[in-house]
């Protein structure tokens, strides 16, 4: 689809821009086409949709396993994607094993690499099984000159000295979830504890040098202030250039997550102003590392004109040398589900098992180019098509707090692309007017009678001990 866009680099200088968003070209109103001097594509794959009907599959060669070790958690998140997620048996380090055995059915060499990712719940209430589990990859592959890659993200909260020291030694890399001064939203704050706070510092201060360790912060409609969580991070660190990962609005995995969405109109628009006024005055300076990335990557493909057919999933989780499964070998769709529980397009996230790898197949996933919405959206090479699972009311908040969050980043990159234009409206076919009306400063707008934001109480118990570690069940509404 082309999009005409109104630029302005001041009141009294503006221009209009028309971009392309499948052959992926920005031209001026004169025809001017932006793009590189000699354009030199990267060697890229085509995307390959899929559906209920036309199921994800996955290859043999595989250079990324994501292991869900289970669901069980010490905390219990107001936004976790997991929160209501139907927990399955648990497994432990006697199935380590096995495990190991059924790896076999993958293709995994040495010159592909692989990199293995340790996922909960809170992957260390697993710790008695995920340490043998890492040392048994780091055994198995101890001949490659190239290293396995570890990493996972934490909490924090069970970190103690020993753990700290293997996991370093180990070769992890680590991303501990905090959302800065909006962690009351999130949950508990490990940070209260004393010495806790010393244990979680020291880790950073030894992996820190070497590149392998983030704070993760997400942003949710009462936490939208990148540079204050920027300065949380760096006052608590002493580390000017402390690390941030993720950096992106939450998405509506349940009803919880959708009231910690944008609501009003008057909320999207705030958040969009917000947040392009944070990253543009910071020029870098507030290390969200993957929002410049996607802003830098969407220059690129722009002034290298990569079409759209070129876009994946914002997870990867598309990616057929990706997998993602249980010490049973049960092949899932993301870390982030679990065998026992549909997709909300009333699928079973369960898609097969490593015995029988021939036969896998993802009917739980919805690829970009199958919905509408995404297709015909300016900010697809953005936000890539944002959770492939979610459906219904929920990818509708979804999508909208996509739109929101990529929207700011496409006028950032429109505004390096063309030497100080800022978007101020971007029009298309079927495009409502909420969103072409970039921050809210153009046209009238009539807030459109919203859903009454009910208050929900949500009851999460403590269900016994796990490895020692009390753990919360599955959460459930009360009504």
């Amino acid at each position: 689809m082309i999009f005409e866009i109104y630029a302005e680099k001041n009141s009294t200088d503006g221009k209009k821009f028309y971009y392309d968003n499948v052959n992926s070209i920005l031209k001026d109103e004169t025809g001017f086409v932006y793009e590189y001097p000699e354009i030199k594509k990267p060697n890229l794959k085509e995307t390959v949709p899929f559906s209920k009907e036309n199921p994800l599959k996955k290859s043999k060669n595989i250079d990324l396993i994501k292991i869900q070790l289970g669901l069980s958690c010490n905390y219990t998140c107001d936004y976790c994607s997991q929160r209501f997620v139907e927990r399955p048996p648990e497994t432990s380090k006697k199935d380590i094993e096995e495990f190991m055995r059924k790896l076999d059915a993958l293709n995994i060499t040495e010159e592909s690499g692989l990199r293995v990712e340790f996922w909960g719940g809170e992957p260390l209430v697993y710790w008695k099984t995920l340490k043998p589990l890492a040392e048994a990859f780091a055994e198995r592959y101890s001949h490659w000159k190239k290293k396995v890659n570890f990493s996972m993200v934490t909490n924090g909260s069970l970190l103690t000295r020993e753990i700290c020291s293997w996991i370093y030694y180990m070769g992890f890399s680590v991303g501990i979830s905090h959302d800065g001064p909006g962690q009351y939203v999130r949950g508990p704050d490990p940070f209260d504890d004393a010495e806790k706070k010393k244990i979680i510092l020291e880790f950073y201060n030894i992996m820190r040098p070497q590149g392998r360790i983030s704070f993760n912060a997400m942003l949710n409609n009462k936490n939208i202030d990148r540079k204050a969580i920027y300065d949380f991070f760096a006052e608590l660190t002493g580390d000017p250039s402390v690390p941030i990962g993720e950096g992106g609005f939450i998405d509506a995995y349940d009803d919880a997550a959708v009231n910690n969405s944008l609501i009003t109109l008057d909320e999207h628009f705030n958040y969009r102003r917000k947040s392009f006024g944070d990253i543009y005055a910071s020029q870098g300076s507030i290390n969200f590392g993957m929002v410049f990335t996607k802003i830098d990557n969407f220059i690129k493909g722009t002034l290298a004109h990569v079409e759209n057919k070129y876009v994946g999933q914002k997870c990867g989780m598309e990616e057929p040398t990706t997998v993602a499964l249980d010490l049973k070998g049960n092949i899932v769709t993301c870390q982030n589900v679990s065998i026992v529980e549909n997709s909300k397009n009333g699928e079973p996230h369960y898609g097969g098992n490593l015995d029988d790898y021939d036969n896998v197949s993802l009917t739980s996933a919805t690829h970009w180019m199958n919905r509408v919405s995404c297709s015909d959206c300016p900010v697809l090479h953005i936000c890539k098509g944002s959770c492939m699972y979610l459906d219904g009311k929920h990818w509708d908040v979804t999508c909208d707090n996509a739109y929101s969050d990529a929207i700011s980043l496409f006028a950032l990159a429109l505004e390096k692309i063309t030497g100080g234009y800022i978007p101020v409206t971007i029009k298309g076919e079927g495009l409502p007017l909420s969103r072409q009306d970039i921050f809210g400063t153009v046209y009238k707008h009539e807030e459109k009678p919203t859903r009454k934001i009910i208050p929900i109480k949500v009851v999460a118990e403590k269900i016994g001990e796990l490895n020692d570690v009390e753990i919360y069940g599955k959460s459930r509404v009360e009504v």
